[in-house]
């Protein structure tokens, strides 16, 4: 059966009403047009930093798929120029059509928008045809956003078309959100902006929270000043008063979009789905005598809101948690799946990483989009389904997209992470209906997150650290207090350093050099040169200050006394280069030092202060010729990663694009700076990883090969015979 087309949709918050209504016309039209959908999102918004915020855009990477014919993106749902700017990159990289949903122009892609223009522009005329206002503001969102310029637009032409005065301070620029509203309430209560007769908000949440902000003053909602909204949300018909509001097509906005890029990709045009357009929403915030019909709540409602009271009261969380293994925790999920209301299939998948923590427990768990993915559950609605037994790459999304299938699907991709580690992603599909998920799929997710959590942080405990109290607070390499010993004697000389004075400095010194291809071919070279500059750093220091290996290559050193980082650099410039310690071997190699300084009570626990010294670079001190430069850096991480799993499918054209470079200079310029090419590098690897296998497994020389990235033995024992001189079998019995 031939392979139907599969659109990528990227946007956030699903759950809230009007994009809901986006991914309504979105899958309609693409079932009725015969195409699978896979909607590429994140719980998180971008809009706060928070410590999933790097992770979770990691699923963005899954963009790069070759199994995409064209995407359809909301760029305007993202709070946050930076994953704006993300998103266009990777859409560029990828090289397929892009059609962005309420937009204007783009340089390099298509864009589609709804006419909200006369829409506001209807908003006001009610207030002046019907209410009789003159003075009357307009809160919309971000400048220079195009949604927000049309909807003032649209407030603009109302007034000029009556007549009535408006100037710069009618006019107020806000966030689409409740900050901007309870700004503006503010000035209104305090005076010192005029009091309006009306208020057109962008959006039915700004016009909440600013008819909230209003009644803490003092002012009514309508009595003294009358709101209204935009986009006739369900919390703006909950509210009281009701938000006199507008019904957006975002149906037809989604439904649209996809057509046009149907067309683009394929030449063909595909006939609509039908969908009813409404317009106005009367409400009593304007001021209108609004009777409530006491409409009856939707199945959907009350039975979500069961599912959330059992959700979060119930004992999901503490069966979830208590699992050992990915095999213990797809039992215990499956008897929750429930919870997901209407949900069709119900897919998670983990990174081939996560699978190997016991071998690698203690480093971070990054995404790659060539990685394996290992899909732990399966679930129809009614029962375990058959799981996909071998890897699948990540690059092909889900297996369910390559089986023949009668009928088109649509899944959401959302990600499975927490703090700076990726464990994989959840895939979600509700059959023939056209809808999503809503919040309490997002806790039901953030259980999983904090059970595969804890499962990595034992498997640490349980391969890295021994029992004794010592080793839990002391680096097993270096013998100084490692991550957890810091904070503990943090903690136990705060009152010391209260003592001493009223600030603390915490000063981050990172070994750059250790980075370098020099001392990455050699581990006992790289621990001998950083166990000198330990020796080094300890005569610089005082008894009273706590030094401590924090993240690797990288030490913290925690003091009440001032000026002492300028001192300890000082020191250091002066002492490396005199260092030597074996013949034409020394620790005088590249350092950068950063500082922060607070006061002694902050509430800022020590990883947040030194996170802080780790922006605040005040030092920094160079001695080899390629530091500093950021190309040669990149190499070194990716050389890293190549000698850490060198039985990943890598490839070269896809490592060039992530690098931002040609196939040919990554090579050229890799071979330069380390002497062999990737392929070489990546063989060796593999054979020094089959070499410690041999030595200390009882594994198969089969089970090796596989194991090191090999999908033929016989391929992989003629490599091995070219690299070392006598087959596996031989090396492992001499």
């Amino acid at each position: 059966m031939k392979k139907r087309l599969l659109i990528g949709v990227v946007l956030t918050d699903c759950h809230v009403d009007f994009q809901e209504e986006v991914l309504k016309g979105i899958i309609s039209q693409a079932f009725k047009s015969n195409c699978d959908i896979a909607v590429i999102t994140t719980f998180h918004n971008f809009c706060y930093e928070t410590p999933n915020r790097s992770m979770e855009a990691r699923i963005f990477d899954l963009i790069l798929s070759d199994r995409f014919a064209g995407f359809l993106c909301m760029k305007n749902t993202f709070r946050d120029d930076n994953i704006k700017q993300q998103l266009d990159e990777l859409f560029l990289r990828a090289g397929k059509p892009v059609m962005l949903l309420d937009s204007d122009e783009h340089k390099n892609f298509e864009s589609t928008a709804i006419d909200d223009r006369s829409a506001i522009e209807k908003i006001t005329d009610h207030l002046i045809d019907v209410h009789g206002f003159n003075k009357i503001y307009c809160l919309t969102g971000p400048k220079n956003n195009f949604v927000s310029e049309e909807r003032l637009a649209g407030f603009k032409n109302s007034m000029k078309n009556h007549g009535l005065y408006y100037d710069k301070s009618c006019c107020i620029y806000g966030d689409f959100w409740k900050d901007a509203a309870r700004a503006l309430a503010e000035r209104i209560i305090s005076g010192s902006l005029s009091r309006p007769e009306a208020i057109v908000c962008g959006n039915d949440f700004s016009a909440i929270a600013l008819a909230e902000a209003l009644a803490s003053g003092g002012i009514r909602v309508p009595e003294d000043i009358a709101v209204t909204g935009y986009d006739a949300s369900e919390e703006g018909k909950q509210f009281s008063p009701v938000i006199t509001s507008y019904h957006r097509p975002y149906f037809q906005l989604g439904a649209e979009g996809f057509r046009r890029l149907y067309r683009i990709i394929t030449g063909k045009i595909t006939g609509r789905v039908h969908n009813k357009a409404r317009g106005l929403r009367h409400g009593c915030s304007c001021g209108c005598k609004v009777q409530l019909t006491g409409e009856k709540t939707p199945r959907r409602e009350v039975v979500n809101a069961a599912l959330e009271r059992d959700i979060l009261y119930r004992d999901m969380l503490f069966d979830v948690t208590s699992a050992e293994t990915p095999r213990e925790l797809a039992d215990s999920i499956d008897n929750y799946t429930y919870y997901i209301y209407k949900a069709n299939r119900i897919f998670v998948c983990l990174t081939d990483s996560f699978m190997k923590l016991g071998s690698n427990s203690d480093r971070k768990l990054d995404f790659l989009p060539i990685e394996n993915m290992h899909m732990i559950l399966a679930k129809s609605a009614v029962k375990r389904l058959p799981g996909c037994e071998a890897p699948f790459p990540a690059s092909s999304l889900l297996p369910d997209y390559d089986a023949d299938r009668r009928y088109p699907v649509a899944y959401y991709l959302t990600p499975l992470s927490f703090k700076e580690n990726f464990f994989g992603y959840t895939a979600v599909s509700f059959g023939k209906v056209p809808m999503s998920f809503n919040r309490i799929f997002r806790y039901w997710t953030n259980y999983i997150n904090v059970t595969l959590e804890q499962m990595r942080i034992k498997s640490i405990l349980n391969n890295t650290l021994s029992t004794t109290n010592r080793a839990m607070l002391h680096d097993a390499q270096t013998g100084l207090l490692n991550r957890a010993g810091v904070k503990k004697a943090y903690a136990d000389q705060l009152g010391y350093m209260r003592g001493r004075g009223s600030t603390v400095n915490f000063i981050r010194i990172q070994l750059t050099g250790l980075n370098d291809a020099v001392y990455l071919n050699d581990e006992e070279k790289c621990i001998r040169i950083m166990r000198n500059f330990i020796a080094v750093l300890r005569e610089l220091l005082r008894s009273d200050e706590i030094f401590g290996y924090w993240t690797a290559y990288t030490f913290a050193v925690i003091t009440p006394f001032p000026d002492r980082c300028g001192e300890i650099f000082g020191g250091l410039q002066e002492a490396l280069p005199k260092t030597a310690f074996e013949e034409n071997e020394s620790c005088n190699i590249d350092f950068t030092v950063g500082l922060h300084t607070q006061p002694v009570d902050s509430e800022n626990p020590p990883s947040a202060a030194l996170h802080k010294a780790a922006v605040n670079r005040v030092y920094s001190y160079t001695v080899s010729e390629t530091a500093g430069n950021p190309q040669y850096e990149k190499l070194c991480i990716l050389r890293g990663k190549l000698m850490k799993n060198p039985e990943l499918p890598w490839n070269i054209s896809e490592i060039a694009g992530r690098l931002y470079l040609s196939k040919s200079y990554l090579q050229k310029i890799y071979k330069t700076y380390f002497g062999k090419s990737i392929i070489e590098e990546m063989i060796f690897f593999r054979i020094e990883k089959a070499k410690e296998l041999l030595d200390s497994t009882e594994m198969t020389v089969t089970e090796i090969a596989r194991e090191c990235g090999y999908s033929s033995y016989n391929y992989f024992v003629r490599q091995f015979k070219s690299a070392e001189g006598i087959a596996p079998s031989e090396y492992r019995r001499r």
